[in-house]
């Protein structure tokens, strides 16, 4: 099945993929042969023609010489990444759901799919009232259907966690709930959780959260964001190689498995 270019108005993701595709058939040249050249297959050219995938920077160099563009998909790829491109929380669901290792490191709230549904209740009720959310209930039920999906085949989980981010967020009762299914998990052959302490301050990471996933064939991914709604998944293999090691230097700051497991228990008194 050929995927149809994204609108090029859309995004400047979208216009580099409208733009691969009318330059790859200006040059009279199938996807398989494009493939070839960057090191991919046609399916992953076609991905990238249909906007569901991006190139990346070495992808963009080569095909930049090859067509001899002046260098343009390389400087449209560069302000790409300055901006937000639209698709990305459906980009990241799939992500999240796919991926056979998770790496997540957040340092405000308790992160999916970690979250009761009584927290994310809260959660969404507070982006509710700020005219956010719409439907706080819709939007619990479809948290806790993806976290049910997140978890399907047991993935390795890597999460470290600021301990800011075990704070209150709700009364007691959902707040005791929510530490007791952190224990349950942090049990859990696949799943690690790790706590940094206050004392571990000033560390990188604290100016925001970020998860990394690996997905099959060996690719990786990342994510940034969510403030105002807002978010970024990095595709380029460089960058995100880059976003797990800031990862490893941020778990490095925190406590162990078993003194992250004890110091959440005293949390539930």
């Amino acid at each position: 099945m050929v995927r149809q270019s994204p609108d090029p108005d859309v995004s400047l993701y979208a216009l580099i993929a409208y733009y691969l595709r009318f330059l790859r058939l200006k040059h009279n040249m199938t996807q398989d042969e494009v493939g070839k050249i960057i090191g991919c297959t046609k399916s992953q050219v076609s991905k990238y023609e249909g906007g569901t995938r991006q190139i990346d920077e070495r992808e963009a160099d080569i095909l930049d010489q090859l067509w001899d563009t002046g260098g343009i998909l390389t400087i449209l790829l560069r302000y790409a990444k300055l901006g937000v491109d639209p698709n990305w929380s459906e980009k990241l669901r799939r992500y999240q759901r796919n991926a056979s290792v998770l790496r997540i490191y957040y340092n405000n709230v308790i992160p999916m799919p970690f979250q009761t549904e009584g927290y994310a209740r809260s959660l969404l009720t507070a982006g509710h009232d700020a005219q956010l959310v719409d439907d706080v209930e819709r939007a619990v039920a479809k948290r806790m259907e993806h976290q049910e999906a997140m978890l399907a085949d047991d993935p390795a989980i890597w999460a470290v966690l600021d301990e800011v981010a075990l704070r209150p967020m709700a009364e007691a009762a959902v707040m005791e709930e929510q530490r007791d299914l952190l224990l349950k998990l942090s049990l859990l052959r696949h799943v690690s959780i790790r706590v940094i302490p206050e004392k571990a301050l000033p560390y990188i990471g604290v100016d925001g959260g970020f998860s990394c996933f690996e997905l099959p064939r060996g690719l990786r991914v990342a994510f940034a964001g969510t403030s105002l709604n807002v978010g970024r998944v990095i595709e380029d293999q460089v960058e995100a190689a880059r976003v797990a090691v800031r990862f490893e230097k941020i778990a490095a700051q925190a406590w162990s498995e078993v003194q992250s497991r004890e110091w959440i228990s005293r949390m539930r008194t």
